[in-house]
């Protein structure tokens, strides 16, 4: 602006102005003599993650943590002189942290008398950011990213159809900030997939992650939602992982394992943009991308009641199934060789491959673990292997156990001949058949792994909360 003193008549700005603001790439707003919001245009929003509705009419500081003495924008209003490209670094009311060079203008009406000021706001986070990588590279330095989240979609390793299905889709998810809900076996690296998107995404704020089964219920609504001091014995003043993740992505795992109460107010959030710390009154506004993760398939949690049929339309908003490694066996040769690789540089090794008996059995076996069980089997190996070939013997003890497990052989020793003398005396239709075999498949398994309800559920392919829920729905205990 060539002129450093704007004249208006007032702050009544005709809709042709403010729709041409809006079409700028420069962040531009306009406050009142107080320091009210009466303009923001489309630019801000996409930089501080914050709605125009939620800050027309508030005051500056209830948007940014700026005061008198950092605020360009109200020192302009209490020297009534402009301000020319000014340092900025300021957080927004959603937690995202902002770095710009701004520029303030005092604006008077004809009589000189000040209503408002004018500021012009250009975003240099991400020059900021890509300065240091490039200072980085020159030092030959191992770029990391400091968000939390290391894997991009090009750390995903293959070519099945499946999952390039699954990885277009997540690409196409990371464009918006829409909630996505992940779904796959376990070991199939949904975390992954969760980490490609917030990288791809280009959002400046942190990736966090929690696995909500491992978290004991009574704590998990404190972790999640922060609490107020003195909300329970010995708790403190202290935000919760939705307020800790703000301006970037939360990814809950296993999200089936929280209670329904808990999916309520997780709901909430989610319909609102805020929460309320436990023990407080006070709503506090988040901007938070949230992906979430189950074990099973939506359908089978909302039938089983491990999610909230509402709560799923919400989190679900963008679905992506994670294909396991059995309905993509023809990626276990890249995956083999990429572990491979990285272990003989991790152990400093020259293991070549594995041996054409090795990769058949790769190619036969079940993956119960995916792909955390395939890098865990080339681990073991390369802690084995004495040449450049892994060898049948190499592998694990326990991967030569499940393949002896053939399934229409187990079916038939776990029902044995009572299913169908009990079909011929009392008549039963197909479901009820299934049911039985499954009730009886269940109590066998459990009874050979002594009442241990995480072997039982990996012998049967089950996630934990299936199988507890199967176990319920059954009248099944761990003694039983």
């Amino acid at each position: 602006m060539n002129k450093q003193i704007v004249e208006m008549e007032n702050l009544d700005l005709p809709k042709t102005f403010t729709d041409i603001l809006d079409l700028l790439d420069d962040c531009v707003f306009i406050v009142d003599k107080n320091g009210y919001f009466v303009f923001y245009n489309k630019a801000n929003e996409r930089l501080d993650k914050l709605d125009q509705e939620f800050v027309i009419g508030r005051h500056l500081t209830e948007c940014f943590n700026l005061n008198q003495h950092t605020s360009i924008t109200l020192n302009v209003l209490s020297e009534q002189i402009p301000i020319l490209d000014a340092f900025q670094d300021y957080t927004t009311a959603s937690g995202h942290r902002i770095l710009s060079v701004s520029s303030s203008y005092p604006l008077f009406n004809k009589k000189k008398e000040l209503i408002g000021a004018l500021t012009i706001t250009k975003d240099i986070t991400r020059f900021k950011k890509l300065m240091n990588i490039v200072n980085k590279e020159s030092a030959g330095e191992h770029i990391a990213n400091d968000s939390g989240a290391q894997y991009t979609f090009n750390n995903i390793i293959g070519k099945s159809p499946l999952l390039t299905k699954s990885i277009k889709i997540a690409q196409k998810a990371s464009k918006t900030d829409s909630p996505v809900l992940l779904y796959g076996e376990t070991g199939t690296g949904k975390e992954l997939f969760a980490q490609s998107i917030h990288n791809e995404s280009g959002v400046r704020g942190p990736f966090i992650s929690l696995n909500c089964a491992a978290i004991p219920e009574n704590l998990l609504e404190g972790i999640l939602f922060g609490t107020a001091k003195g909300a329970f014995t010995g708790s403190v003043e202290r935000p919760g992982l939705f307020e800790e993740a703000a301006g970037g992505t939360l990814f809950l795992d296993e999200i089936g394992s929280m209670n329904p109460d808990q999916q309520s107010k997780l709901l909430r959030v989610l319909e609102t943009g805020r929460l309320r710390r436990v023990g407080e009154t006070k709503e506090r506004v988040v901007r938070v991308r949230l992906i979430s993760a189950l074990n099973i398939s939506p359908i089978d949690a909302i039938e089983q009641g491990l999610i909230r049929q509402d709560l799923f339309y919400r989190l679900g908003v963008v679905t992506i199934k994670i294909p396991s490694l059995v309905e993509r066996r023809e990626d276990i040769p890249m995956l083999t060789e990429y572990f491979i690789d990285h272990y003989n540089k991790a152990f400093k090794l020259n293991v070549q491959g594995v041996s054409t008996e090795v990769m058949k059995i790769f190619l036969e076996y079940n993956w119960p673990g995916n792909i955390r069980e395939l890098r865990h089997t080339i681990e073991h190996a390369m802690n084995l292997v004495e040449n450049e070939t892994i060898e049948k013997e190499h592998l694990p003890f326990l991967l030569f156990e499940r393949l002896k497990m053939k399934p229409s052989k187990s079916v038939e020793q776990i029902v044995d001949i009572a299913v169908s003398e009990e079909i011929d005396e009392k008549g039963m239709d197909l479901k009820t058949v299934v049911e039985f075999v499954e009730k009886e498949a269940i109590l066998s398994v459990l009874r050979r792994n002594e009442g241990n309800i995480n072997e039982t559920a990996k012998k049967l392919g089950l996630s934990r909360q299936n199988l507890d829920y199967k176990m319920k729905k059954y009248g099944l205990t761990s003694t039983s």
